[in-house]
């Protein structure tokens, strides 16, 4: 409570300050923003179908984390500055070519237009083309240069407040509503043309810029893969032909079936080559064995020039018979006839030679014992066959021949045939993965252009027709709080740091004495007719407050001390001996330099009153005024022997480190039982110093009853109107 009771007082002695310095800066806050401009808002509403929109590639809805970063691109887009630069560069073409100087419109006002037109240079209202937006931007773009020098580069960098990129990036705020597929678009201006166009061209720009980006990267992956198709299926179309031409040149049908056949030919031939040497090997042997047993039948047979020519005719006639059936795998009507012929001239031979072997041989002869005929006949056989199997290996030579050629033509073909189709087979599988991509790339075009379609402006920004409520009211009520707290805080910060004494709590907690009471200053204006009552009420209660200490039939004395001069020390002794003495008192004022010398011997030893002043008698009230104790000593018997010492001091001056080191001392220097008699006593106190000990002082109007009824915290007390 005693906190707050201080606090109050310390607003109501900075009152004035509180009062009048917070309404300056009202005064001034409002004279600065009293041609405050307006700013009208505009804003708009996209719907995205981000969120909830439907993926043809996965065939389901979007996933939540592709779907956020893509709305999170999508709001990114909007505020980048190539967005941004275009919008700029368009907002300017309308307005230079819509804008006039005496008429506001849609696109911007009069008033702005004029300020606009004034610092537009003559090359740049050169290139607006006010027949057509799009040639009049191109002619901005190609003479945009980065340069300092360069109008629309500074228009477009700086900070002008309506096509500057970086004034724009603060001030269009994009954001997303809740958990929807829906972003809003806000943006002000203190124009309303101008804030109305601004965000119809955003809503243009951000979506063509949306398109481009996510269309341009799937482009020309589309391109890519589209080039790659054809290179691959030129190369396989030409790998195919190159093996077309190389079948087609080797005469191949079926490569595997061909050369199947050979090696089907080939094992026949073995088998049969192999019976073949067989028969003839049996043949040789059993016709050996016959001509031994015919003997020099056998010569005379074998030297038979018929007989001869007739086998040798034969082994001709089964050589070609086994030709003609090699040609004859095709089944051809000719062969198939020359060789019936051939086989019967094949069938006339064997019968003549059988004829002409019996001819030759006796009829009845025999070789031991053995029918020669039959012998003959048998021996014939072999020799027959013999040549036939002769004849026919002599063939199957030919045959094997052709076969060891088939062998050698058909196997680089077989590894030709392998590496071409291993290349098509390369090349086929590079073809279908590009085609595979490029279906994926097309499908996810198709995909984006359905989620860029769904890009849809629900709410367009409509022209603003009132202006927002200006935030005058908050900035003036901001500049008396902002006032009101910096001097409040300034006069606390002084409050806390000051060591001027000022009032009882303040001198107690610097000094840690105890104060005894407070007399106060002259008043020089209003209230200066009251200052003898004032001054009076002040005596009162000094006195009131030293009687009791006072005992009768001893000597009393009052030690008024003060570490400087001019604390008001001889002004209290003055007060309290007039004032005393009115009351029948025996009082008696000793003076420093009057009554004894601070310099001489007898005040730096004395030890009692008497050593000061040597006719003082027992039954007087002594007031001893001290010299100034930053200068001159006193002695701690002088401390000890008195009643009260009252150390009198200035309220309005700062209680120095050496002010507190004497008051140190002069505590040490007393007695315990005297240490309870030692106070302070303010002068030159203000009138709520002085009030916390006398209560109320005059004048006592209304005014002043209840400043003074709040101080003391009466909040409910009822006022006496009578009381003076």
């Amino acid at each position: 409570m005693e906190y707050f009771r201080y606090i109050v007082r310390f607003l109501y002695r900075i009152r004035w300050y509180l009062a009048i310095i917070p309404l300056i800066a009202l005064f001034i806050a409002w004279f600065m923003t009293r041609n405050m401009e307006k700013e009208y808002n505009v804003k708009t509403t996209i719907y995205t179908g981000i969120i909830s929109g439907y993926n043809i590639e996965t065939g389901s809805s979007v996933s939540v984390t592709n779907s956020a970063t893509n709305m999170a691109n999508l709001i990114h887009i909007i505020t980048t500055e190539r967005t941004l630069k275009e919008v700029s560069l368009r907002l300017f073409t309308k307005v230079m070519i819509y804008g006039n100087e005496n008429q506001n419109n849609n696109y911007i006002t009069a008033e702005h237009f004029r300020q606009l037109n004034a610092i537009v240079p003559p090359e740049i209202k050169a290139l607006i083309d006010k027949r057509s937006e799009r040639k009049t931007v191109a002619n901005l773009r190609a003479y945009e240069r980065p340069s300092a020098d360069n109008f629309i580069y500074g228009l477009l960098n700086y900070s002008h407040p309506y096509f500057s990129i970086g004034v724009l990036s603060a001030k269009i705020k994009v954001a997303r509503l809740e958990n929807s597929d829906m972003i809003e678009i806000g943006y002000s201006a203190n124009d309303p043309g101008i804030a109305y166009n601004t965000l119809e061209i955003l809503n243009e720009e951000f979506i063509n810029q949306y398109q481009e980006i996510r269309f341009g990267e799937t482009d020309n992956v589309i391109r890519f893969f589209e080039g790659e198709v054809a290179r691959l299926y030129k190369l396989l179309t030409n790998a195919e032909d190159s093996l077309i031409s190389y079948n087609v040149a080797k005469r191949i049908i079926n490569y595997g079936e061909q050369t199947k056949m050979v090696a089907v030919m080939d094992a026949e031939h073995r088998e049969k080559q192999r019976n073949l040497l067989l028969d003839y090997s049996a043949a040789k042997a059993l016709a050996d064995f016959y001509d031994q047993k015919l003997g020099s039948q056998a010569k005379i047979i074998r030297g038979n020039n018929d007989f001869m020519d007739e086998l040798n005719k034969i082994s001709r006639l089964k050589s070609r018979i086994s030709n003609l059936e090699l040609m004859n795998e095709g089944g051809n009507s000719e062969i198939n006839e020359t060789l019936d012929k051939t086989r019967k001239e094949l069938y006339d031979a064997e019968e003549r030679i059988k004829q002409l072997t019996i001819d030759i041989t006796t009829e009845n002869s025999s070789v031991n014992n053995v029918d020669v005929k039959n012998v003959a006949l048998r021996w014939l056989d072999q020799v027959v066959i013999g040549e036939k199997a002769k004849a026919e290996m002599n063939a199957m030579k030919i045959q094997r021949k052709d076969l060891d050629e088939d062998f050698l033509y058909f196997s680089p073909i077989g590894a030709t045939i392998n590496r071409k189709e291993r290349h098509i087979s390369f090349i086929e599988g590079n073809y279908m993965e590009m085609l595979k991509a490029l279906n994926s790339a097309r499908l996810r075009k198709r995909n984006l252009q359905m989620t860029t379609a769904t890009l849809k402006v629900l709410n367009p920004p409509l022209f603003p027709l009132t202006a927002m409520p200006t935030n005058r009211l908050l900035i003036l009520l901001a500049a008396y709080a902002l006032t009101f707290m910096f001097i409040a805080g300034y006069f606390f910060i002084i409050e806390l740091l000051d060591h001027t004494l000022r009032d009882r709590r303040r001198t107690e907690s610097i000094t840690g004495g105890k104060v005894l009471g407070a007399f106060p200053k002259a008043s020089t204006l209003r209230y200066r007719r009251f200052n003898k009552i004032i001054n009076n009420m002040a005596m009162r209660y000094i006195s009131k407050t030293l009687l009791p200490y006072i005992k009768p039939g001893q000597q009393n004395i009052i030690n008024l001390l003060s570490a400087e001069e001019k604390d008001g020390k001889s002004l209290i002794a003055n007060e309290l001996e007039e004032y005393w003495n009115t009351l029948g008192l025996s009082v008696r004022r000793l003076t420093y330099d009057e009554d004894f010398l601070s310099e001489d011997s007898k005040y730096v030893l004395a030890k009692d009153a008497k050593d000061l002043c040597p006719d003082i008698h027992e039954d007087e009230i002594l007031l001893i005024e001290y010299p100034c104790l930053r200068d001159y000593s006193i002695a701690p018997s002088l401390l000890n022997m008195a009643t009260i010492n009252l150390m009198v001091t200035r309220a309005n001056r700062t209680w120095k480190d050496t002010d507190q080191k004497i008051f140190s001392n002069l505590n040490q220097n007393l007695s315990e039982e005297k240490k309870d008699c030692m106070f302070i006593y303010l002068t030159q106190a203000d009138r709520n110093a002085v009030e916390e000990f006398t209560g109320q002082l005059p004048p006592y109007t209304p005014l002043k009853n209840f400043i003074y009824r709040i101080s003391q915290l009466g909040l409910t007390a009822v006022e006496n109107k009578h009381a003076q």
